[in-house]
């Protein structure tokens, strides 16, 4: 399954060539309010289940979920026995509507005040700070490179106990079939190295550049392979696009 990482976007999702379509019983629809609380602690696990302050991992998971909805014009969900299991949010610049100030912005900074109270709030925050200056080099990379975007897979998740029921395939399908009818010609996503980046490279996307974070633990040996880096993939195929400007991306 893909994983677009912390903060600007991420996607969780384990890939597997076995998984079949049996979507029998998964429905799939648009993003309801009363969804948020399932999918946040879908959040919760896969990027901050390693925060030891539930109360604290809580606050971040809702933080980025509401950070990635602040930029979303797209939304769908995979919903089995009632319960939301997978989540797909996109942003297609051009169907932007909203105030440059929106209510899920208004909801960030409410967030953060609130994690920025404790100290390993302020650490949490340092790293998400950090992976987001990471995205922001690899953006300015592609651009130096001639690549533009007019949209972006801003979070792909599915609960990982899911495995099988082609749920990702599924809502990444729905995603590309939007940004068709929206006319996107050039999209991009950011990901990392404890997701399952396959998926994309399976999808035929391009690994557009990677950078590393700060280590994860003081142990953590920068030179390893495995190490957590964060990736940026594309579907590019020709620079010499109609040099689109992605809003808020310079």
């Amino acid at each position: 399954m893909p994983c677009a990482r912390r903060v600007s976007h991420r996607c969780a999702f384990s890939y597997d060539e076995s998984m079949t379509q049996n979507t029998s019983t998964v429905s799939f629809r648009l993003l309801e309010r009363d969804d948020y609380p399932a999918l946040i602690e879908l959040v919760r696990q896969a990027w901050f289940s390693d925060v030891e302050d539930d109360k604290l991992a809580e606050e971040l998971a809702e933080l980025d979920f509401e950070h990635c909805l602040s930029r979303a014009t797209l939304a769908q969900v995979a919903v089995r026995n009632g319960i939301p299991v997978g989540l797909i949010l996109g942003r297609v610049d051009s169907k932007e509507t909203r105030s440059i100030i929106n209510t899920h912005h208004t909801n960030v900074v409410r967030l953060t005040m609130n994690v920025l109270q404790t100290a390993e709030g302020r650490k949490e925050m340092r790293k998400l700070r950090h992976m987001l200056s990471e995205q922001m080099k690899l953006m300015r990379q592609a651009k130096q490179q001639g690549r533009a975007y007019d949209a972006e897979v801003v979070m792909f998740i599915v609960d990982p106990t899911l495995r099988g029921y082609g749920i990702g395939k599924t809502l990444f399908d729905w995603l590309l079939g939007e940004f068709d009818a929206s006319g996107v010609k050039n999209y991009f996503l950011w990901t990392d190295t404890t997701c399952d980046y396959g998926f994309y490279e399976h999808r035929g996307l391009n690994l557009a550049g990677g950078q590393e974070p700060l280590p994860q633990s003081p142990s953590e040996n920068m030179s390893l392979d495995d190490h957590l880096r964060v990736l940026m993939y594309d579907n590019e195929t020709d620079f010499a696009n109609e040099g689109v400007n992605p809003l808020g991306r310079d």
